[in-house]
């Protein structure tokens, strides 16, 4: 299993599922783990090996979904890391206004929307129903079962890289060569519609994206804390 894990994350698909995937979550909580990180902070590569080392874990995708969220407030000391977004770092902001903190910071790594120096790569401990994820193509169907009421819920969708690596030639981290894995190359958002619930939503992955996973997980409109997460490797 191990070495199988390790060759699918060297793995960069040029295009989606060829064949219906399906990804589903147990009753169980499904740990969401976010490392907020970039490539021009000197003490973020220890950080990014401990995540890249997620993918040897048995328990990868069944209990927990890591992934990379690659900042931008780092670009302007010399080195622009071309993974990152100001939509991540207004992600990390969010968290930061929903705990009340007055900065932000990298590395940040962040479990079931609380933050954490050592995330543990096992499920949580609440039971917010089963999340079902459907791929055929470019469309995906998401069905969220919740065992409890909600309100306005929305579905989160994060296309992830496989192994990439970068030599940074400037900044903090000048000559060193990092190693990336779970990055998010792409992140979009849908609100979702209950029948009995029963909490569904349908869309398009974005197909310009070189993904090699996918990671889904949900969350109340205004919180930004997921709720239950699932996802797994394109091919």
């Amino acid at each position: 299993m191990k070495a199988y894990l390790l060759i699918t994350c060297l793995l960069t698909t040029e295009s989606f599922a060829k064949q219906p995937l399906t990804f589903e979550s147990p009753s169980r909580q499904v740990s969401l783990i976010e490392l907020y990180t970039s490539e021009g902070c000197s003490s973020c590569p220890p950080a990014e090996e401990k995540l890249n080392s997620f993918a040897d874990d048995k328990d990868l995708w069944s209990e927990f979904v890591p992934i990379a969220f690659h900042v931008d407030y780092w670009n302007y000391i010399g080195w622009h890391d071309r993974f990152s977004k100001p939509e991540f770092t207004t992600r990390q902001r969010h968290y930061s206004k929903h705990w009340k903190a007055h900065t932000i910071y990298t590395p940040c790594f962040v479990k079931n929307g609380r933050a954490t120096r050592h995330p543990v790569p096992k499920a949580g401990k609440e039971q917010p129903g089963k999340l079902k994820a459907s791929i055929e193509g470019r469309t995906i169907q998401i069905e969220f079962n919740a065992t409890e009421n909600h309100k306005d819920l929305r579905v989160w969708t994060a296309l992830l890289s496989g192994r990439e690596t970068t030599l940074v030639k400037s900044g903090e981290n000048r000559g060193r060569k990092l190693e990336h894995c779970f990055v998010v190359l792409d992140l979009d958002q849908t609100t979702m519609s209950q029948i009995n619930g029963i909490w569904s939503a349908e869309f398009n992955l974005n197909g310009t994206i070189p993904a090699s996973a996918v990671a889904l997980w949900i969350s109340n409109a205004r919180d930004p804390e997921p709720i239950q997460a699932t996802g797994g490797w394109l091919q």
